[in-house]
């Protein structure tokens, strides 16, 4: 598949080669860049306002990969799944090793207006075949992300998509939580992992808002899920404010005792996963998921530390819509 023109004035969409992430599929507009790999994922590996540093995580450890006889029986011989970093759609409910399938072939892609379809080669080992709908804004860093797992079995399924954001070390997270009242019945529900230790200092759960922050220096993993019926998170890292929007659905049964959206943290980055409810599939089936991102640089520096802070700068984005905080 050939390069792609936009004819959208400013919009430049191309084929590259990179030194780090290879043959990618590069948006720009003047305001914002994004690049989709097409060597292997397809992962959205770089994102970033004109000028600024990328805030995606993207892996250099050879080591950072999962692979061993459960994938050398159920894949191939010698198979293994990296990570690589920036996005990447997995299924819901977690599996392993189904769950890190090898993803390490050329992806195609067709032009769709003002961006592209990525379709990688079809899972035949649970029989789903994923896409992803990427499109950038003509003016701005707004970036429009569909996911769609299509169940290609003979087997009903009951999937969710769930998209998995894996952003830069070095930053902090901040989760809504919900305020919606509920007289005598719970509002609030915050599911653990168990690897996560409850009382682990990167976390800090507030009233409105839970915060995460990195810290390279601490290499224990956490992961955290939360009823977020807001439908957005944000990160801060590299003086910009990443800020991921998704639709929820008020009584749709979701994955992992419910939760909406999830986070995962080690030394090395942060992960943004945010969650579509469960569906029933049949054959030729699929469940999808959106989500909209924009990028905002920092204006004044923001004390992670310091929770009050932190939900005012929350607050201020809300109010401008993700905007010049």
């Amino acid at each position: 598949m050939g390069p792609s023109a936009e004819k959208e004035i400013g919009m430049k969409i191309e084929e590259i080669w990179h030194s780090e992430y290879g043959k990618c599929l590069q948006f720009s507009n003047g305001a914002a860049t994004l690049a989709v790999t097409l060597d292997y994922g397809p992962r959205i590996i770089h994102y970033s306002l004109a000028g600024s540093a990328n805030i995606m995580f993207f892996n250099r450890d050879p080591s950072y990969r999962k692979y061993g006889p459960d994938f050398d029986r159920i894949f191939y011989p010698g198979a293994y799944w990296n990570i690589r970093g920036g996005n990447r759609l997995w299924i819901a409910p977690h599996s392993f090793p189904h769950a890190f399938y090898p993803d390490n072939d050329p992806v195609e892609y067709e032009p769709i207006e003002r961006g592209a379809r990525f379709t990688p080669p079809p899972r035949m080992q649970i029989g789903a075949q994923v896409s992803i709908e990427v499109r950038l804004a003509a003016e701005g860093s707004r970036v429009a992300i569909h996911h769609t797992v299509r169940n290609i079995g003979k087997t009903t399924q009951r999937w969710a998509a769930w998209s998995i954001t894996s952003v830069d070390a070095g930053g902090f997270e901040i989760i809504p939580m919900s305020d919606r009242q509920t007289g005598v019945l719970p509002n609030r529900h915050v599911a653990f992992w168990p690897y996560t230790d409850i009382g682990d200092s990167r976390i800090a759960l507030g009233n409105r808002y839970a915060i995460l922050r990195h810290d390279a220096a601490n290499p224990n993993p956490l992961k955290i899920g939360f009823n977020a019926e807001d439908g957005w998170a944000s990160y801060v890292v590299h003086s910009q404010c990443f800020t991921l929007q998704y639709s929820t659905i008020e009584g749709a049964e979701y994955p992992d005792f419910g939760v909406t959206y999830e986070t995962f943290a080690d030394d090395r980055m942060v992960e943004m996963e945010a969650l579509s409810p469960l569906k029933t599939l049949r054959q030729g089936e699929s469940v999808s998921l959106s989500e909209t991102w924009s990028l905002t640089p920092i204006a004044r520096k923001v004390d992670a530390q310091n929770p009050a802070q932190v939900a005012e700068f929350a607050e201020h984005l809300c109010r401008n819509n993700g905007e010049n905080p």
